[in-house]
């Protein structure tokens, strides 16, 4: 979106729904596709959504697009080269030391499960690993072939299938996984749906990704340095970028955050591609009613700079007042 737009024109400012347990009410989910004066979407994170649950949540939007009478955008988030942490129960915060093993699952909170042998053969005694956008910061102790002994450095919220990266690395190369390819054929007969690929590098994943999709729309998710090197590349290849500044934000650390937004501003209009903002847009009304005034200043001076909306993740998903926030959004879209 440009600088000076009126009301009427911003009316294409594109609001992208993440579903989850905050937002499984028909009644939340009819208020959200009826957001007036935007364009609203829905992702489903695929990593944290079994295949039954993925055909349960088409089936409840594909309903409510034909109740509504709106073909709204549905989005599904692929996983591709995002490390993961396995199987394992959600703890509001960890023991004072932890090990991460190699396996599937696990039912201690003092044990992280990573089923990726890269994790283990990439990382070194003294090296830092952040779990959950660096919500949480294990400093790595001791070392064998299939663990790693850490300290806990910073403590907080871990569950099954959060992030798991380090400072300047990627630990898994562009791929996409058995589980991508399940949530894409559970799909493929959705219309108006889209892909969005994680850790998107050089553009290469889109010939990756695209014998499988067919005629949908690939998004591409930049949360990673090396994609700032290839931008135009991944422009000419994928329909959309995303800005996702949690996991970029990890791997750079907050420090060159700022710049990395402004440096990804400065080339959108280059790009000719619509650009989405996301990674804690809105994050405070995960516990609170409303937006920070630092938050919705923020926002809008991004809607002001050229990107063409943004993502709610946690906001929606597990949101303590989903509802809230959506009485927020409507009177705030009527205003700007």
């Amino acid at each position: 979106m440009e600088a000076g737009k009126t009301a009427l024109e911003r009316i294409s400012d594109k609001v992208i729904f993440t579903t989850g347990p905050s937002s499984e009410s028909v009644n939340i989910l009819r208020q959200m596709a009826t957001l007036p004066n935007a364009a609203v979407s829905f992702r489903i994170n695929t990593s944290h959504t079994d295949i039954l649950k993925l055909s349960d949540w088409l089936k409840v939007l594909s309903n409510l697009r034909n109740e509504i009478g709106n073909n709204f955008e549905i989005i599904l988030d692929l996983q591709g080269a995002k490390a993961r942490i396995g199987e394992y129960p959600a703890c509001e915060s960890l023991p004072t030391e932890v090990i991460l093993f190699f396996g599937e699952k696990s039912s201690e909170i003092g044990r992280i499960p990573v089923p990726l042998e890269s994790v283990f053969s990439k990382t070194n005694v003294g090296d830092k690993l952040f779990i959950n956008d660096k919500k949480v910061i294990l400093s790595v102790e001791g070392k064998t072939s299939d663990t790693l002994s850490c300290k806990v450095d910073k403590n907080g919220c871990v569950a099954a299938y959060k992030g798991i990266n380090a400072p300047e690395r990627v630990f898994e190369p562009a791929r996409i996984t058995s589980k991508d390819k399940a949530a894409i054929e559970a799909s493929q007969f959705i219309d108006n749906l889209s892909y969005a690929i994680s850790f998107v590098g050089d553009g290469k994943e889109h010939e990756m990704f695209k014998p499988f999709t067919g005629n949908h729309r690939l998004i591409a998710k930049i949360e990673q340095l090396k994609a700032f090197e290839h931008l135009e590349k991944i422009a000419v290849k994928f329909d959309e970028l995303w800005l996702c500044r949690g996991d970029l934000g990890a791997e750079a650390g907050l420090k060159k955050l700022g710049s990395l937004q402004r440096k990804f501003v400065s080339k959108i209009s280059s790009l000719k591609k619509p650009c989405i903002l996301a990674g804690e847009v809105l994050g405070s009304t995960v516990w609170s009613s409303q937006p920070s005034r630092g938050e919705i200043v923020q926002l809008d001076n991004a809607l002001h700079e050229g990107f063409s909306g943004f993502v709610l993740s946690d906001e929606t998903a597990c949101g303590s007042n989903v509802e809230a926030l959506l009485n927020f959004l409507e009177n705030w879209f009527a205003y700007v």
